[in-house]
């Protein structure tokens, strides 16, 4: 026993069907009502920054306020790092506001902060003729202890090297009688 399959409203079906999973498909993909403006700034790090990516959060006092466009070479100098950021217009980003490569929590997931900023301060104007704003930097928090470290440990050898200049052989002896002699007393 054969069945009677109508192909026109089987082909309908799959026409309809297709159709309606490509717009779906569109909608969830580009669709974003929640899309911001935003504005381009740079930045130029002297130091690494290895473990920041492209699309990698830009915070401001902790609230997400862009993400990083691109990390690249700075073209003009191969010994600093270009930052370009995308960061939604309306942000108070003033001229003494300073960018600071952070990571977060654990994770060790990299980020940029944004620091700064009196309300005394001008904003930082948008990009003009000569190209986006540039919004100044200062090291992270790891490349200050390094810095610090480095410092104390310097400082620990010059004093070990002064307390050795003062216990020479003649300085020892002295010293040793002194406390022979505290022992007798």
């Amino acid at each position: 026993m054969e069945t009677k399959v109508n192909y026109a409203l089987v082909g309908a079906f799959v026409v309809v069907f297709s159709a309606a999973l490509v717009a779906g498909v569109l909608w969830i993909s580009s669709g974003r009502s929640d899309r911001k403006e935003t504005a381009t700034y740079v930045a130029y790090f002297e130091e690494s920054v290895s473990g920041l990516n492209p699309r990698a959060p830009v915070k401001y006092k902790g609230v997400t306020v862009g993400f990083v466009q691109a990390v690249e070479l700075d073209p003009e100098d191969p010994e600093r790092v270009r930052l370009l950021l995308a960061i939604e217009k309306g942000v108070p980003i003033r001229r003494n506001t300073v960018a600071a490569l952070s990571v977060q929590g654990l994770t060790g997931i990299a980020f940029l902060d944004l620091e700064g900023g009196t309300k005394e301060s001008p904003l930082l104007e948008p990009a003009g003729p000569d190209g986006p704003p540039v919004i100044a930097t200062r090291p992270s928090l790891f490349r200050r202890l390094d810095a610090a470290t480095s410092s104390l440990i310097a400082d620990l050898s010059q004093a070990a090297q002064s307390v050795n200049g003062l216990l020479d052989a003649k300085t020892r002896a002295s010293l040793q009688r002194t406390l022979t002699d505290l022992e007798t007393v």
